[in-house]
Formats: structure tokens, C-alpha cells, sequence
């Protein structure tokens, strides 16, 4: 009976491998306390190092009093002294009882610090404070543009730095400008980001660190980013949110990524007069639309996010409906559900097919034992006569995976979930249930499954199949809510379905008997 073999090994490895891929997504992804074992390298345009005369050293940068950016959407705090960004905190978005800051001072380099390849124009960046056209700027209702010049003057050299802010949206400009004699002139600078992101989002399965959008719109991240790369965008990004740099005027920027002390580091190698523009927010479709350059591919849904994007779009539609996404979740998967019900059923008629030919293939097994050849001629013989396809319940589940992986990489990944609560002790459906609940729900659903579907393996293949709702529930105690209430949500259409289908086919095999009668 080698063939049945095959169909029950095949169900096997099916469902072992999506054990597989969900582990290695949840032990085996970087953690963020891993750094990428790149080169620690410089940029290679500008190797200018701090003037030693410096007056104002780093680590007092933070006692100044900072210039003060408030928008509608964050706070941010620059420096007067070098016009870098000592906070930038989201005013929209917690953690811990606390407003996310994205943007901390506490590395070599601050955000946006530049640095001057000109010994005379970078002395003059780090010992003189920058005199601001206003000491604090507030976007409010009436007002939804605003600029925060800063400027340095010594002897004949002048640097201009322009801030240019928006109200209604997450993204900035920033325009650095060097006059001499009192001449616009070109200077080569390079202009930081980092150390990495402080929104504190340090989770598994979601990569920390750099991420570049280079030629033919290919994603590259932390060390496949070569130094001094021509890309499109460059960004430090966490699960949830992003600091990017992108070009104003033109397709592409020149920009690389390093790792400095233990510190993802992102730069742009520019010369004066020049403009970029900044996004600073959440990685979200709505927020970053505004932002040109394709930015919203930093927005993966792993490789059949093709399909992700859709169901993320039906999901954000199904919350504009019902107001609440644990029931957004549970009726995407009702439809779901619906739309493969014909092959779902399909298979549940084939595995139930192939259970009635057990006693068959065994007593066949027994006839044909050590003769491999023609106990395989007899059981393909078996299956025409009662016309059962051996693979007809594998084939369905297959067609299924793609939309199964899509759905729970954007349960996993999408910004929407974080912080929405579901019901009772479920307040955040991208965290862990507090309680494990629905993990032993979700194990419990899937042990009465099992119970439900027509046996088709040997007794020890059935013993081994009934650790995986034990396995699973471990599993999926770590997994966000989200994803637990979908596969919880799964199982339980699923054996509704079942019941449904046993109730069919017997009414359908019950017609049969009666048309035979007669």
C-alpha cells in the first residue's frame, strides 16, 4: 500500500512544515539585541573627525535647552548646537503608559548630525550654538506649515540649516545650505540616523535595524547595504514604525549603512545646497502615502504579501464596519472559510473516501505481504474501482497554504493591531494573551479536530498527530492575539464545517443506497 503511504506521509509533512516554518519565524528570526556581523565601517566620502578644541561637548547637549517642534503627530527636540535631534517622540502611540520616542541621543552620532568633510566648516559645526528663527514652534488647527531656520556665522563661513514641517503628516524636509564670503558654495557632509530605533518594540519575528529600497525596487537589509550606495531610500526601521531618508528632487540617494559601537547607524553622503526629505512615523499605508519614492514597500508582509496587502485591506474595511479588529479577524476568516468551502470539502469527502478503504487496503497488505509490485497494482486498482483520488485531500489544503501565510504574516506584522483591544483581559491583539486562554482554547479546538477527521494513517502515525494540539498551544502562547484568535477562530469553523459535511455526505450516500434499490 505504498501509495497510501505516500498520501499519509505527504499529510504528515504538510503539517510538520507549517509547525517548522511558524517555529523558525518565532525562535529563530534575529531578536534585537542581535546586530548584524557586518564590517564596522565609516562612510567613505566624508572621514572627518571631531575638532578637539570642541566647547560643547556631546554628552552636554542634552542640558541645553533644546528648540521645540509641536505637531499634530510628535514632539521633536533639537539640538542648538548642531541642529541633530536629541528626542523625536510619536504623540499617537504607547508603550508602557508611554508616548513612543523614536529618535534618542545616546551614540556616536545624534539623528540628523552632520558631518563636514571641510576641517574650517566642522570646527565651526561643533563649537559655535546655531541661532533658530523661533526657540519653539506649535502646529496647531490654523497653522499647517511651518520652517525652523537655524544659523552660524563665523569669520567669512555661515551654515544654514531649514527644517520644514508639515502638521497633517509624519514626513520633513531638511536643507543644509554653507556660504562663504556670503556665496552659496558645495561642501561634502554626511548626515546621520541612529543608534537604532528607541520605540522600545523590541520583538521577535520582525527585523531591527537597516533597510534600503535599491534598483529594480529590491528590498535589501543591514549587511547587503554596501556603503556609499545610489538607492532610492534608506531607512532605520522595527517592527512598527521607521526613520527614513529619502531623496526631494530627484530618483535616488547616495547612502549606506554602518555599525558603530554595538549601533545600527544609517547616513546619506550629500554636497551644499541640498534638500532631503525625512519620514519619522509609523509603517503604515495611510501615513506614508503622502511620501514619495515607494516608500511603503518597507511595509513586507513576507513572500506572498502580494496576497497580504489585499487581506490587510479587507481587514481594515471589516474595522470601519464592526469598530473592533478581534471581530474584524473573525469574520475575515469566515470568509475565508466560505471561499475555499469547495475545496475544503473536497478534501474532507476524499480523506472520508480514503478512511472507508482502510479495512480494504489492509486485508490487501495482508494478501500481498513482500510483494511491494503487486500490492501497488492492487491498490491503484482499489482506488479506480472506488474512484478515490489518494491525493484528493492533500491537493485542496495545498491551494490553501498561500493565503494561510499571507494572513498570518499580516497578523503578525500590521501596526492596526498594535495596542487594539478584542474583549475582557484581551487589550492588544499583537501581544501575547496575558492569561494564555486562547492558546488552550485554540489547543483544545485542534484536539477536537483531529478527533473529527476521518483517520487515514496507521495507529502510530495517529498517536504522533495527536501531540501537534500540545505542541501548537506551547507554541502559540508567545504568538500575538491576533493570530491565536484567527487559527482559534479556523479550527472552530472548521469543525463546524466537518459536522456539515458528514451530515451531507451521509445524506448523499443514503440517496445513493435508495436510487440503487430501486
Amino acid at each position: 500500500m505504498e501509495n497510501n503511504n505516500n498520501n499519509r506521509n505527504l499529510l504528515i509533512a504538510l503539517l510538520i512544515t507549517t509547525m517548522l516554518i511558524i517555529g523558525y519565524t518565532y525562535f529563530f528570526l534575529p531578536s534585537p539585541n542581535q546586530t548584524s556581523q557586518v564590517e564596522k565601517k565609516t562612510p567613505t566620502k566624508v572621514e572627518t573627525k571631531r575638532i578637539a578644541t570642541n566647547i560643547a561637548p556631546k554628552q552636554n547637549i542634552k542640558k541645553m535647552n533644546p528648540i521645540i517642534i509641536d505637531t499634530k503627530n510628535y514632539i521633536i527636540k533639537i539640538s542648538p548646537l548642531n541642529g541633530s535631534i536629541v528626542s523625536l517622540t510619536l504623540k499617537k502611540y504607547k508603550v508602557n503608559n508611554k508616548n513612543v520616542e523614536l529618535v534618542k541621543s545616546e551614540g556616536k552620532y545624534n539623528t540628523l548630525e552632520t558631518v563636514f568633510k571641510d576641517k574650517l566648516v566642522e570646527n565651526l559645526e561643533e563649537t559655535l550654538l546655531y541661532k533658530p528663527n523661533a526657540k519653539k514652534i506649535i502646529l496647531g488647527n490654523n497653522s499647517n506649515i511651518s520652517k525652523l531656520i537655524l544659523t552660524k556665522t563665523s569669520d567669512n563661513i555661515t551654515i544654514i540649516k531649514t527644517f520644514t514641517f508639515r502638521n497633517s503628516i509624519y514626513a520633513f524636509d531638511f536643507s543644509v545650505k554653507v556660504l562663504r564670503n556670503g556665496k552659496p558654495v558645495k561642501e561634502d557632509f554626511s548626515i546621520y540616523a541612529g543608534p537604532d530605533l528607541g520605540d522600545l518594540q523590541k520583538k521577535k519575528y520582525s527585523h531591527l535595524g537597516a533597510v534600503a529600497l535599491v534598483d529594480n525596487n529590491k528590498i535589501e537589509t543591514d549587511k547587503k547595504i554596501k556603503p556609499d550606495m545610489d538607492i532610492h531610500w534608506i531607512a532605520l526601521e522595527s517592527k512598527y514604525f521607521c526613520f527614513a531618508f529619502l531623496p526631494k528632487h530627484s530618483s535616488s540617494i547616495l547612502a549606506g549603512y554602518t555599525n558603530i559601537n554595538s549601533g545600527n547607524y544609517i547616513y546619506a553622503n550629500l554636497t551644499t545646497p541640498t534638500q532631503i526629505e525625512i519620514y519619522a512615523g509609523p509603517k503604515s499605508k495611510e501615513t506614508i502615502a503622502p511620501v514619495d519614492h515607494h516608500l511603503d514597500k518597507i511595509i513586507r508582509f513576507g513572500m506572498f504579501g502580494f496576497i497580504g496587502k489585499p487581506l490587510l485591506y479587507v481587514l481594515n474595511w471589516l474595522y470601519s464596519i464592526f469598530g473592533n479588529y478581534g471581530m474584524a479577524i473573525i469574520i475575515l476568516t469566515l470568509i475565508i472559510r466560505l471561499i475555499f468551502y469547495p475545496l475544503s470539502f473536497k478534501s474532507y469527502k476524499s480523506m472520508r473516501e480514503m478512511a472507508k478503504l482502510q479495512p480494504k487496503l489492509k486485508e490487501l497488505q495482508a494478501k500481498y505481504k513482500g510483494k511491494p509490485d503487486q500490492l501497488n497494482k492492487a491498490t491503484m486498482e482499489l482506488y479506480k474501482k472506488h474512484k478515490v483520488n489518494p491525493f484528493g485531500g492533500c491537493l485542496p489544503m495545498i491551494i490553501q497554504i498561500p493565503v494561510f501565510f499571507a494572513l498570518y504574516n499580516v497578523l503578525l506584522n500590521a501596526i492596526q493591531l498594535r495596542g487594539a483591544p478584542f474583549v475582557f483581559w484581551i487589550t492588544d491583539l499583537s501581544s501575547k494573551d496575558p492569561y494564555y486562554i486562547l492558546p488552550i482554547i485554540m489547543g483544545l479546538t485542534m484536539f477536537v479536530q483531529q478527533k473529527l477527521t476521518p483517520a487515514t494513517g496507521d495507529p502510530t502515525q495517529q498517536k504522533i498527530m495527536m501531540f501537534m494540539p500540545l505542541i501548537f498551544t506551547f507554541m502559540f502562547m508567545g504568538f500575538p492575539s491576533g493570530l491565536v484568535l484567527y487559527w482559534t477562530t479556523n479550527n472552530v469553523l472548521t469543525l463546524l464545517q466537518q459536522l456539515i459535511d458528514s451530515q451531507i455526505l451521509k445524506a448523499q450516500e443514503k440517496k445513493l443506497k435508495q436510487n440503487a434499490q430501486a
